[in-house]
């Protein structure tokens, strides 16, 4: 696993924008999707109903892809590629912090009220393989 940088956890932590995720379908061709992102101990997070496609194709192969980036210039963003791992979230708690990282209190708790009954959601958890950031400068290091 790679271990993200100090200056890349930022930056993914400051962005509030969806990122764009890509698994692998049974035939191989990639399939894509813009969803929000979280954050569970060191690993990056994504939520999805149990029966959608990033669901099962992570089940049948675990490589995926990910960025974010800023939408205006200058451009600045972290492509990363590794393998999703799916884990249970059964008590909502990651999901409940995903919404919360995007939107207010009041309007989360609306969103989070229309998720719940509509099915079972399972959390991807991201172990990176290779980062690349692009136009990210280091924090500086301390004393400096």
């Amino acid at each position: 696993m790679t271990v993200l940088e100090p200056a890349i956890r930022a930056f993914l932590e400051n962005m509030r924008v969806p990122c764009v995720i890509s698994t692998l379908r049974p035939d191989g061709h990639p399939i894509t999707s813009a969803t929000w992102y979280g954050f569970l101990d060191d690993h990056i997070i994504v939520s999805t109903p149990a029966a959608r496609n990033k669901a099962r194709n992570v089940r049948e192969d675990p490589r995926v892809s990910f960025i974010v980036d800023t939408k205006d210039m200058p451009y600045r963003g972290v492509a990363i590629e590794g393998r999703a791992e799916i884990v249970d979230d059964s008590d909502d708690v990651c999901i409940r912090a995903i919404v919360r990282r995007y939107l207010e209190p009041d309007q989360a708790d609306a969103m989070l009220s229309r998720l719940d009954g509509r099915g079972t959601r399972v959390i991807l958890r991201i172990v990176p393989q290779r980062v690349r950031p692009w136009a990210i400068d280091p924090l500086p290091e301390a004393g400096a």
